[in-house]
Protein backbone atom coordinates (compact mmCIF):
# COMPACT_ATOMS: atom_id res chain seq x y z
CA UNK A 1 0.00 0.00 0.00
CA UNK A 2 2.95 2.11 -0.17
CA UNK A 3 3.85 1.94 -3.78
CA UNK A 4 2.87 4.66 -6.02
CA UNK A 5 3.47 4.34 -9.95
CA UNK A 6 4.80 7.77 -11.59
CA UNK A 7 4.28 8.27 -14.99
CA UNK A 8 5.99 10.76 -16.36
CA UNK A 9 9.27 11.77 -18.93
CA UNK A 10 10.32 14.80 -17.27
CA UNK A 11 13.18 14.05 -15.00
CA UNK A 12 12.26 17.46 -12.76
CA UNK A 13 9.10 16.48 -12.20
CA UNK A 14 9.58 12.68 -11.24
CA UNK A 15 12.56 14.07 -9.17
CA UNK A 16 10.25 16.73 -7.16
CA UNK A 17 7.59 14.28 -6.64
CA UNK A 18 10.47 11.67 -4.79
CA UNK A 19 11.32 14.23 -3.22
CA UNK A 20 7.99 15.45 -2.19
CA UNK A 21 6.37 12.00 -1.02
CA UNK A 22 7.79 10.85 2.36
CA UNK A 23 7.49 7.61 3.23
CA UNK A 24 6.01 5.99 -0.17
CA UNK A 25 8.25 4.00 -2.29
CA UNK A 26 8.26 5.63 -5.84
CA UNK A 27 8.57 3.72 -9.54
CA UNK A 28 9.30 5.99 -12.22
CA UNK A 29 8.24 5.43 -15.96
CA UNK A 30 8.45 7.16 -19.08
CA UNK A 31 6.40 6.08 -21.63
CA UNK A 32 3.08 3.84 -21.93
CA UNK A 33 4.84 0.44 -22.38
CA UNK A 34 6.73 0.75 -19.52
CA UNK A 35 3.67 1.69 -17.31
CA UNK A 36 1.79 -0.92 -18.41
CA UNK A 37 4.41 -3.58 -17.71
CA UNK A 38 5.26 -2.23 -14.59
CA UNK A 39 1.09 -2.40 -13.40
CA UNK A 40 1.20 -6.23 -14.62
CA UNK A 41 4.26 -7.21 -12.95
CA UNK A 42 3.32 -5.28 -9.54
CA UNK A 43 0.91 -3.83 -7.06
CA UNK A 44 0.55 0.16 -6.74
CA UNK A 45 -1.95 1.38 -4.89
CA UNK A 46 -1.47 5.14 -6.84
CA UNK A 47 -0.61 5.59 -10.32
CA UNK A 48 0.51 9.81 -10.72
CA UNK A 49 -0.24 10.43 -14.41
CA UNK A 50 1.48 12.77 -16.18
CA UNK A 51 -1.03 13.90 -18.76
CA UNK A 52 1.80 15.39 -21.03
CA UNK A 53 2.97 12.01 -21.65
CA UNK A 54 3.57 10.52 -25.14
CA UNK A 55 2.80 7.63 -26.65
CA UNK A 56 -0.90 5.56 -27.22
CA UNK A 57 -3.74 7.97 -26.88
CA UNK A 58 -3.98 9.01 -23.30
CA UNK A 59 -7.85 8.58 -23.05
CA UNK A 60 -7.31 4.57 -24.29
CA UNK A 61 -4.43 4.39 -22.06
CA UNK A 62 -6.22 5.66 -19.05
CA UNK A 63 -9.29 3.54 -19.75
CA UNK A 64 -7.24 0.61 -20.30
CA UNK A 65 -5.43 0.86 -16.84
CA UNK A 66 -8.82 2.15 -14.65
CA UNK A 67 -11.04 -1.24 -16.02
CA UNK A 68 -7.59 -3.41 -15.89
CA UNK A 69 -5.94 -2.63 -12.68
CA UNK A 70 -9.23 -1.95 -10.49
CA UNK A 71 -7.23 -1.94 -7.52
CA UNK A 72 -5.13 1.23 -8.14
CA UNK A 73 -6.41 5.03 -7.82
CA UNK A 74 -5.32 7.32 -10.41
CA UNK A 75 -4.13 10.91 -9.91
CA UNK A 76 -3.69 13.07 -13.25
CA UNK A 77 -0.64 15.30 -12.91
CA UNK A 78 -1.84 18.85 -15.27
CA UNK A 79 -0.82 22.26 -15.91
CA UNK A 80 -3.16 25.33 -16.21
CA UNK A 81 -3.89 24.74 -19.78
CA UNK A 82 -4.22 21.44 -19.74
CA UNK A 83 -7.23 21.17 -17.28
CA UNK A 84 -9.66 21.11 -19.41
CA UNK A 85 -8.66 18.26 -21.32
CA UNK A 86 -8.29 16.63 -17.41
CA UNK A 87 -12.04 17.73 -16.91
CA UNK A 88 -13.30 14.59 -19.75
CA UNK A 89 -10.82 12.72 -18.28
CA UNK A 90 -12.32 12.22 -15.21
CA UNK A 91 -15.26 10.24 -16.89
CA UNK A 92 -12.86 7.36 -16.62
CA UNK A 93 -12.76 6.94 -13.25
CA UNK A 94 -9.99 9.43 -12.53
CA UNK A 95 -9.70 9.77 -8.34
CA UNK A 96 -7.90 13.54 -8.41
CA UNK A 97 -5.03 15.82 -9.97
CA UNK A 98 -2.54 17.91 -8.90
CA UNK A 99 -0.99 21.20 -10.53
CA UNK A 100 2.16 21.24 -11.72
CA UNK A 101 4.30 22.37 -10.54
CA UNK A 102 4.03 20.26 -7.84
CA UNK A 103 3.33 21.55 -4.46
CA UNK A 104 4.98 18.99 -2.28
CA UNK A 105 2.70 19.76 0.94
CA UNK A 106 -0.62 19.43 -1.09
CA UNK A 107 0.77 16.60 -2.78
CA UNK A 108 1.50 14.66 0.07
CA UNK A 109 -2.16 15.63 2.06
CA UNK A 110 -4.03 14.22 -1.33
CA UNK A 111 -1.85 11.24 -1.25
CA UNK A 112 -1.92 10.53 2.43
CA UNK A 113 -5.82 11.01 2.05
CA UNK A 114 -6.50 8.83 -0.65
CA UNK A 115 -4.00 6.14 0.86
CA UNK A 116 -6.12 6.63 4.66
CA UNK A 117 -9.62 6.37 2.39
CA UNK A 118 -8.26 3.17 1.16
CA UNK A 119 -7.62 1.84 4.26
CA UNK A 120 -10.70 2.71 5.85
CA UNK A 121 -12.92 1.17 2.90
CA UNK A 122 -10.62 -2.19 3.21
CA UNK A 123 -11.20 -1.78 7.46
CA UNK A 124 -15.06 -1.74 7.11
CA UNK A 125 -14.79 -4.98 4.85
CA UNK A 126 -16.57 -2.64 1.79
CA UNK A 127 -15.85 -2.68 -1.73
CA UNK A 128 -15.89 0.83 -4.06
CA UNK A 129 -13.65 4.21 -4.54
CA UNK A 130 -16.78 6.31 -4.95
CA UNK A 131 -16.92 9.09 -2.79
CA UNK A 132 -20.13 8.00 -0.98
CA UNK A 133 -18.37 4.43 0.40
CA UNK A 134 -15.25 6.68 1.33
CA UNK A 135 -17.37 8.94 3.70
CA UNK A 136 -19.40 6.03 5.06
CA UNK A 137 -15.81 3.79 5.58
CA UNK A 138 -14.64 7.12 7.44
CA UNK A 139 -17.88 7.73 9.50
CA UNK A 140 -17.94 4.24 10.48
CA UNK A 141 -13.80 4.53 11.72
CA UNK A 142 -14.66 7.58 13.42
CA UNK A 143 -17.93 6.23 15.85
CA UNK A 144 -16.85 2.60 15.92
CA UNK A 145 -14.96 3.10 19.32
CA UNK A 146 -17.96 4.90 20.71
CA UNK A 147 -21.00 3.44 22.06
CA UNK A 148 -23.01 5.98 20.09
CA UNK A 149 -26.29 4.61 18.64
CA UNK A 150 -26.44 3.95 15.06
CA UNK A 151 -29.27 4.64 12.37
CA UNK A 152 -28.47 3.48 8.90
CA UNK A 153 -30.83 4.70 6.06
CA UNK A 154 -31.17 3.45 2.49
CA UNK A 155 -32.77 1.45 0.17
CA UNK A 156 -33.53 -2.46 0.61
CA UNK A 157 -30.27 -4.16 -0.68
CA UNK A 158 -27.70 -1.44 -0.29
CA UNK A 159 -25.81 -3.10 2.48
CA UNK A 160 -27.05 -1.86 5.40
CA UNK A 161 -26.36 -4.98 7.65
CA UNK A 162 -22.68 -4.45 6.09
CA UNK A 163 -22.07 -1.47 7.72
CA UNK A 164 -23.48 -2.33 10.86
CA UNK A 165 -21.38 -5.39 11.05
CA UNK A 166 -18.15 -2.80 10.17
CA UNK A 167 -19.02 -0.84 13.66
CA UNK A 168 -19.10 -3.25 15.82
CA UNK A 169 -16.15 -5.45 14.02
CA UNK A 170 -13.77 -2.41 14.66
CA UNK A 171 -15.06 -1.63 18.51
CA UNK A 172 -14.11 -2.82 21.84
CA UNK A 173 -16.92 -5.09 21.38
CA UNK A 174 -15.98 -6.91 18.69
CA UNK A 175 -15.37 -10.31 20.68
CA UNK A 176 -18.68 -9.93 21.68
CA UNK A 177 -21.95 -10.81 20.24
CA UNK A 178 -23.79 -9.22 17.26
CA UNK A 179 -27.25 -10.18 17.08
CA UNK A 180 -29.75 -8.99 14.23
CA UNK A 181 -33.42 -8.69 14.30
CA UNK A 182 -35.83 -8.07 11.29
CA UNK A 183 -38.35 -5.93 13.06
CA UNK A 184 -40.73 -5.86 10.10
CA UNK A 185 -40.92 -10.07 10.14
CA UNK A 186 -42.87 -10.46 13.17
CA UNK A 187 -46.05 -9.92 14.86
CA UNK A 188 -45.98 -7.25 17.67
CA UNK A 189 -46.43 -10.14 20.59
CA UNK A 190 -43.67 -12.36 19.18
CA UNK A 191 -41.41 -9.61 18.36
CA UNK A 192 -41.55 -8.35 22.11
CA UNK A 193 -40.72 -11.81 23.48
CA UNK A 194 -38.07 -11.77 20.91
CA UNK A 195 -36.34 -8.29 21.87
CA UNK A 196 -37.10 -8.76 25.86
CA UNK A 197 -37.62 -12.26 26.56
CA UNK A 198 -40.64 -13.91 28.62
CA UNK A 199 -41.21 -15.40 32.05
CA UNK A 200 -43.03 -19.26 31.72
CA UNK A 201 -46.71 -18.62 31.54
CA UNK A 202 -46.67 -15.00 30.32
CA UNK A 203 -48.86 -16.16 26.85
CA UNK A 204 -50.21 -19.38 26.09
CA UNK A 205 -47.48 -21.96 24.83
CA UNK A 206 -44.63 -20.26 26.97
CA UNK A 207 -43.38 -23.00 28.91
CA UNK A 208 -40.25 -21.93 29.87
CA UNK A 209 -38.39 -18.66 30.39
CA UNK A 210 -36.72 -17.20 27.14
CA UNK A 211 -34.11 -14.38 27.18
CA UNK A 212 -34.60 -11.88 24.70
CA UNK A 213 -32.21 -11.02 22.51
CA UNK A 214 -30.81 -7.94 24.27
CA UNK A 215 -29.95 -10.26 27.21
CA UNK A 216 -27.92 -12.42 24.50
CA UNK A 217 -26.55 -9.44 23.31
CA UNK A 218 -25.14 -8.00 26.13
CA UNK A 219 -21.56 -6.54 25.94
CA UNK A 220 -21.85 -6.86 22.15
CA UNK A 221 -24.33 -5.50 19.75
CA UNK A 222 -27.75 -5.51 18.31
CA UNK A 223 -28.73 -4.77 15.03
CA UNK A 224 -32.46 -4.29 14.50
CA UNK A 225 -33.31 -4.34 11.05
CA UNK A 226 -36.57 -2.39 9.59
CA UNK A 227 -36.67 -0.47 12.90
CA UNK A 228 -39.67 1.96 11.12
CA UNK A 229 -42.09 -1.26 11.48
CA UNK A 230 -42.61 -1.08 14.97
CA UNK A 231 -45.63 -0.54 16.60
CA UNK A 232 -46.23 1.98 18.89
CA UNK A 233 -46.27 -0.13 22.13
CA UNK A 234 -42.46 -1.42 21.18
CA UNK A 235 -41.72 1.62 20.38
CA UNK A 236 -41.91 2.86 24.10
CA UNK A 237 -40.24 -0.18 25.12
CA UNK A 238 -37.03 -0.04 23.14
CA UNK A 239 -37.01 3.48 24.33
CA UNK A 240 -37.00 2.73 28.03
CA UNK A 241 -33.82 0.46 27.10
CA UNK A 242 -31.91 3.17 25.30
CA UNK A 243 -32.60 5.40 27.78
CA UNK A 244 -32.07 3.09 31.53
CA UNK A 245 -30.27 0.64 29.57
CA UNK A 246 -32.74 -2.17 31.29
CA UNK A 247 -35.71 -4.00 30.39
CA UNK A 248 -38.29 -6.16 31.70
CA UNK A 249 -39.14 -10.11 30.38
CA UNK A 250 -42.66 -9.90 28.84
CA UNK A 251 -45.00 -11.48 31.84
CA UNK A 252 -42.18 -10.35 34.13
CA UNK A 253 -41.58 -8.10 37.23
CA UNK A 254 -37.84 -7.94 37.53
CA UNK A 255 -36.00 -5.17 36.11
CA UNK A 256 -32.73 -6.56 34.02
CA UNK A 257 -29.63 -4.16 33.11
CA UNK A 258 -28.21 -4.60 30.21
CA UNK A 259 -25.13 -3.33 28.18
CA UNK A 260 -25.82 -3.27 24.61
CA UNK A 261 -25.04 -1.29 21.66
CA UNK A 262 -27.77 -0.58 19.43
CA UNK A 263 -27.41 0.38 15.71
CA UNK A 264 -30.94 0.74 13.95
CA UNK A 265 -31.77 0.39 9.90
CA UNK A 266 -34.29 1.34 8.28
CA UNK A 267 -35.57 1.62 4.41
CA UNK A 268 -38.41 4.71 5.21
CA UNK A 269 -38.17 8.11 5.85
CA UNK A 270 -38.29 8.30 9.66
CA UNK A 271 -38.64 12.19 10.04
CA UNK A 272 -41.65 12.27 7.55
CA UNK A 273 -43.07 9.09 9.84
CA UNK A 274 -42.52 11.36 12.77
CA UNK A 275 -43.72 14.47 11.55
CA UNK A 276 -46.80 12.31 10.45
CA UNK A 277 -47.42 11.11 14.05
CA UNK A 278 -46.48 7.20 13.38
CA UNK A 279 -42.82 7.17 14.60
CA UNK A 280 -42.35 8.45 17.75
CA UNK A 281 -39.77 11.77 18.54
CA UNK A 282 -38.08 10.81 21.54
CA UNK A 283 -37.41 7.33 19.82
CA UNK A 284 -35.90 8.68 17.02
CA UNK A 285 -33.61 11.50 18.47
CA UNK A 286 -32.46 8.34 20.52
CA UNK A 287 -32.06 6.70 17.76
CA UNK A 288 -30.30 8.73 14.86
CA UNK A 289 -27.56 10.09 17.49
CA UNK A 290 -25.79 9.30 14.08
CA UNK A 291 -27.14 8.68 11.16
CA UNK A 292 -25.10 7.29 7.94
CA UNK A 293 -27.12 7.60 4.72
CA UNK A 294 -26.57 4.44 2.14
CA UNK A 295 -26.50 5.65 -1.32
CA UNK A 296 -28.52 3.07 -4.09
CA UNK A 297 -26.40 1.46 -6.44
CA UNK A 298 -27.47 3.68 -9.21
CA UNK A 299 -26.27 6.77 -6.91
CA UNK A 300 -22.42 4.96 -7.18
CA UNK A 301 -22.61 3.75 -10.72
CA UNK A 302 -18.23 3.24 -10.68
CA UNK A 303 -18.38 1.24 -7.59
CA UNK A 304 -20.44 -1.74 -9.98
CA UNK A 305 -17.24 -3.06 -11.77
CA UNK A 306 -15.24 -3.36 -8.56
CA UNK A 307 -18.48 -4.95 -6.80
CA UNK A 308 -18.99 -7.64 -9.93
CA UNK A 309 -15.22 -8.67 -10.05
CA UNK A 310 -15.40 -9.01 -5.90
CA UNK A 311 -18.81 -11.58 -6.28
CA UNK A 312 -16.92 -13.59 -9.01
CA UNK A 313 -14.31 -13.91 -6.92
CA UNK A 314 -16.28 -15.20 -4.18
CA UNK A 315 -18.34 -17.04 -5.67
CA UNK A 316 -15.95 -19.01 -8.41
CA UNK A 317 -14.16 -19.70 -4.85
CA UNK A 318 -17.42 -20.97 -3.07
CA UNK A 319 -18.35 -23.14 -5.96
CA UNK A 320 -15.06 -24.28 -6.67
CA UNK A 321 -15.46 -23.89 -10.52
CA UNK A 322 -13.90 -21.31 -12.95
CA UNK A 323 -15.76 -18.83 -14.83
CA UNK A 324 -14.88 -17.04 -18.30
CA UNK A 325 -16.04 -13.15 -17.34
CA UNK A 326 -17.44 -11.08 -18.74
CA UNK A 327 -17.13 -8.46 -22.33
CA UNK A 328 -16.87 -4.71 -21.63
CA UNK A 329 -19.91 -4.42 -23.41
CA UNK A 330 -22.02 -6.48 -20.94
CA UNK A 331 -19.82 -4.56 -18.04
CA UNK A 332 -21.35 -1.49 -19.63
CA UNK A 333 -25.08 -2.64 -19.79
CA UNK A 334 -24.59 -3.97 -15.69
CA UNK A 335 -23.54 -0.23 -14.64
CA UNK A 336 -26.15 1.08 -17.03
CA UNK A 337 -28.77 -0.57 -15.49
CA UNK A 338 -31.27 0.67 -12.69
CA UNK A 339 -30.47 -1.92 -10.52
CA UNK A 340 -33.60 -1.48 -8.11
CA UNK A 341 -32.77 -3.79 -5.97
CA UNK A 342 -29.42 -2.75 -5.46
CA UNK A 343 -26.08 -4.53 -4.35
CA UNK A 344 -28.81 -7.59 -3.58
CA UNK A 345 -29.53 -7.99 -6.91
CA UNK A 346 -26.51 -7.58 -8.28
CA UNK A 347 -24.91 -10.57 -6.13
CA UNK A 348 -27.68 -12.50 -6.98
CA UNK A 349 -26.90 -11.91 -10.65
CA UNK A 350 -23.44 -12.99 -10.61
CA UNK A 351 -23.66 -16.26 -8.60
CA UNK A 352 -26.47 -17.32 -11.26
CA UNK A 353 -23.93 -16.45 -14.11
CA UNK A 354 -20.54 -17.92 -12.06
CA UNK A 355 -22.94 -21.25 -11.55
CA UNK A 356 -25.30 -21.47 -14.93
CA UNK A 357 -23.17 -20.17 -17.09
CA UNK A 358 -19.71 -20.98 -15.83
CA UNK A 359 -17.50 -21.95 -19.15
CA UNK A 360 -19.21 -19.12 -21.37
CA UNK A 361 -18.32 -15.23 -21.69
CA UNK A 362 -20.90 -13.13 -20.89
CA UNK A 363 -21.72 -10.84 -23.26
CA UNK A 364 -24.50 -7.59 -23.51
CA UNK A 365 -27.23 -9.96 -24.87
CA UNK A 366 -26.70 -11.98 -22.02
CA UNK A 367 -27.67 -9.39 -19.22
CA UNK A 368 -30.37 -8.19 -21.58
CA UNK A 369 -32.13 -10.75 -20.93
CA UNK A 370 -32.04 -10.86 -17.14
CA UNK A 371 -32.89 -7.12 -17.29
CA UNK A 372 -35.55 -8.19 -19.10
CA UNK A 373 -36.88 -10.32 -16.82
CA UNK A 374 -36.86 -7.85 -14.08
CA UNK A 375 -39.29 -5.66 -13.35
CA UNK A 376 -39.50 -2.16 -15.42
CA UNK A 377 -36.68 0.15 -14.36
CA UNK A 378 -38.13 3.39 -16.67
CA UNK A 379 -41.36 3.31 -14.30
CA UNK A 380 -42.17 6.77 -13.46
CA UNK A 381 -46.16 6.25 -12.00
CA UNK A 382 -47.49 5.24 -10.26
CA UNK A 383 -44.78 6.88 -7.13
CA UNK A 384 -44.15 4.81 -3.79
CA UNK A 385 -46.56 6.46 -0.77
CA UNK A 386 -44.35 8.25 2.06
CA UNK A 387 -41.82 10.36 0.14
CA UNK A 388 -42.05 13.94 0.36
CA UNK A 389 -43.05 16.38 -2.94
CA UNK A 390 -39.24 17.54 -2.79
CA UNK A 391 -38.04 13.91 -3.11
CA UNK A 392 -40.58 12.71 -5.41
CA UNK A 393 -39.90 15.54 -7.86
CA UNK A 394 -36.02 14.48 -7.70
CA UNK A 395 -37.09 11.20 -8.39
CA UNK A 396 -38.33 12.19 -11.10
CA UNK A 397 -35.80 14.31 -12.55
CA UNK A 398 -33.37 11.70 -12.13
CA UNK A 399 -35.33 8.97 -13.96
CA UNK A 400 -36.38 11.38 -16.78
CA UNK A 401 -32.50 11.51 -17.12
CA UNK A 402 -31.86 7.96 -17.52
CA UNK A 403 -34.30 7.73 -19.93
CA UNK A 404 -32.96 10.33 -22.19
CA UNK A 405 -29.28 8.80 -21.79
CA UNK A 406 -31.14 5.15 -22.81
CA UNK A 407 -33.07 6.37 -25.64
CA UNK A 408 -29.71 8.29 -27.29
CA UNK A 409 -27.58 5.53 -26.75
CA UNK A 410 -30.17 2.95 -28.34
CA UNK A 411 -30.67 5.28 -31.39
CA UNK A 412 -26.54 5.62 -32.04
CA UNK A 413 -26.86 1.86 -31.76
CA UNK A 414 -29.01 1.42 -34.72
CA UNK A 415 -27.27 4.20 -36.41
CA UNK A 416 -23.75 3.34 -36.26
CA UNK A 417 -24.37 -0.38 -36.11
CA UNK A 418 -21.79 -0.08 -33.13
CA UNK A 419 -21.79 -0.16 -29.36
CA UNK A 420 -23.31 2.69 -27.73
CA UNK A 421 -21.09 5.78 -25.50
CA UNK A 422 -20.41 4.35 -21.82
CA UNK A 423 -21.67 6.79 -19.09
CA UNK A 424 -19.66 8.63 -16.55
CA UNK A 425 -18.60 6.11 -14.45
CA UNK A 426 -18.76 3.07 -15.80
CA UNK A 427 -16.15 0.81 -17.50
CA UNK A 428 -15.10 3.51 -20.22
CA UNK A 429 -15.47 2.74 -24.13
CA UNK A 430 -13.43 4.79 -26.89
CA UNK A 431 -14.90 8.77 -26.85
CA UNK A 432 -17.30 9.15 -29.32
CA UNK A 433 -17.56 12.45 -31.29
CA UNK A 434 -21.09 13.90 -30.10
CA UNK A 435 -24.17 12.58 -32.57
CA UNK A 436 -26.48 15.13 -34.26
CA UNK A 437 -29.26 12.78 -32.24
CA UNK A 438 -28.20 15.37 -28.64
CA UNK A 439 -28.46 18.43 -30.13
CA UNK A 440 -32.25 20.08 -30.87
CA UNK A 441 -35.06 18.34 -28.87
CA UNK A 442 -33.42 16.78 -26.88
CA UNK A 443 -30.88 19.48 -25.99
CA UNK A 444 -33.68 21.21 -25.33
CA UNK A 445 -35.19 18.77 -22.61
CA UNK A 446 -31.87 17.94 -20.59
CA UNK A 447 -31.04 22.33 -20.50
CA UNK A 448 -34.59 22.32 -19.24
CA UNK A 449 -33.96 18.89 -16.64
CA UNK A 450 -30.45 20.60 -15.16
CA UNK A 451 -32.58 24.18 -14.51
CA UNK A 452 -35.01 22.25 -12.94
CA UNK A 453 -32.79 20.59 -11.01
CA UNK A 454 -30.87 23.68 -10.12
CA UNK A 455 -34.16 25.08 -8.74
CA UNK A 456 -35.07 22.60 -6.30
CA UNK A 457 -31.42 23.53 -4.49
CA UNK A 458 -31.04 26.95 -4.95
CA UNK A 459 -28.41 26.83 -7.70
CA UNK A 460 -26.21 24.30 -5.76
CA UNK A 461 -24.16 22.51 -8.17
CA UNK A 462 -23.27 19.94 -6.13
CA UNK A 463 -26.57 19.18 -4.88
CA UNK A 464 -27.94 19.19 -8.25
CA UNK A 465 -25.12 16.67 -10.20
CA UNK A 466 -26.44 14.13 -7.36
CA UNK A 467 -30.42 14.84 -8.06
CA UNK A 468 -29.54 13.99 -11.91
CA UNK A 469 -27.18 11.43 -10.96
CA UNK A 470 -24.16 12.91 -12.69
CA UNK A 471 -20.77 14.10 -11.70
CA UNK A 472 -20.34 17.65 -10.64
CA UNK A 473 -17.58 18.25 -12.99
CA UNK A 474 -19.69 16.70 -15.89
CA UNK A 475 -22.27 18.70 -14.98
CA UNK A 476 -20.37 21.97 -15.15
CA UNK A 477 -19.24 21.21 -18.32
CA UNK A 478 -23.18 20.94 -19.22
CA UNK A 479 -23.76 24.31 -17.75
CA UNK A 480 -20.76 26.14 -19.52
CA UNK A 481 -22.53 24.58 -23.03
CA UNK A 482 -25.79 25.41 -22.56
CA UNK A 483 -24.61 28.78 -20.82
CA UNK A 484 -26.58 28.26 -17.69
CA UNK A 485 -25.51 30.03 -14.31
Amino acid sequence: MNQVLLATEERGLAQQIEGSLKGYEIVWVQDPAQLLKALKENGFFLLLFDIALPGFSTGKLLQRVVSRYMGTSVILLVNQEEKVRALELFELGIEDWAEKPIDPERLQIKVNSLLRKREAIKACGLVGRSEEIKQIAETVLQIAPTNVTVLIQGESGTGKELIAKAIHQNSPRQGRSFVTLNCGALAEGVLESELFGHERGAFTGALARRLGLFELANGGTIFLDEVGELSPSTQVKLLRVLEERELMRVGGNETIKVDVRVAAATNRDLKEEMEKGEFRKDLYYRLCVVKIDVPPLRKRRRDIPLLIYEFIERFTRENHRGFAGLTERAIKKLVDYYWPGNVRELKNLVEQMVVLSAEKKIDAPDIENYIQGQAPQRQEFPIRVGKSLSSTEHELIYRAILSLKQDISELKEILRQGPPIRPAMAVPLEREEENPLEVGKLSEVERELIQKALSQVGGNRRKAAQILGIGERTLYRKLQRYGLK
